[in-house]
């Protein structure tokens, strides 16, 4: 998916400032998708059709002067409904909520463009979506991010796993056949 700006909600804001009176901080819990296609308004408080909520899986602070953080998703679950243009991302928080909950979500802001199509979600597709956010739009030392129960670093253990099953596979093909051309050239 290419870059857009996210629209910062109200509602995200307001917990932020309620959450940092309090002496706390949101976390950055959850992403989801949904299928509407829109410019996003500061007045939202859930997307307009949500297909899919994940936790965010890993994180990537980066502490120059821009203040960013980076976010990861991975949508790989069955999907319960039928596969579905992804339009609309969705970022959310939570305050005070066990690790890997998805209780009290608020909406903190939305990806989308009027008839624009970011994706293609089917069931047979992973898909492990990053979105970077500006924390110097937010108030100072109010949020963090509350990675769920795997972190990418686990998510790339299956992966790699996998393609490591893959190369040992084929390197032993070659070296058998390398063995049957040694013989066929020894026995002549």
């Amino acid at each position: 998916m290419s870059a857009l700006t996210l629209q910062f909600t109200q509602v995200g804001l307001d917990a932020l400032l309620a959450a940092k009176a309090n002496g706390k901080k949101a976390q950055i819990s959850h992403m989801a998708f949904g299928d509407a296609s829109y410019t996003p308004s500061q007045t939202q408080t859930s997307l307009r059709n949500l297909k899919e909520l994940q936790p965010i899986r890993d994180d990537n602070y980066e502490t120059d002067e821009n203040h960013q953080v980076t976010v990861v998703a991975l949508f790989d679950k069955a999907m319960s409904a039928p596969e579905y243009a992804i339009r609309e991302v969705g970022v959310f928080i939570q305050i005070d909520e066990p690790v890997g909950s998805d209780q009290n979500l608020v909406l903190l802001g939305v990806y989308s463009e009027p008839d624009r199509t970011l994706g293609y979600r089917t069931p047979d597709v992973k898909i492990l979506q990053s979105v970077t956010l500006s924390l110097a739009q937010l108030p100072s030392d109010s949020v963090e991010v509350k990675p769920g129960i795997d972190n990418f670093n686990v998510l790339l253990d299956n992966e790699l796993a996998d393609l490591t099953l893959v190369q040992l596979d084929t390197m032993h093909r070659q070296l058998k056949q390398e063995l049957r051309l040694l013989a066929l050239e020894n026995g002549q």
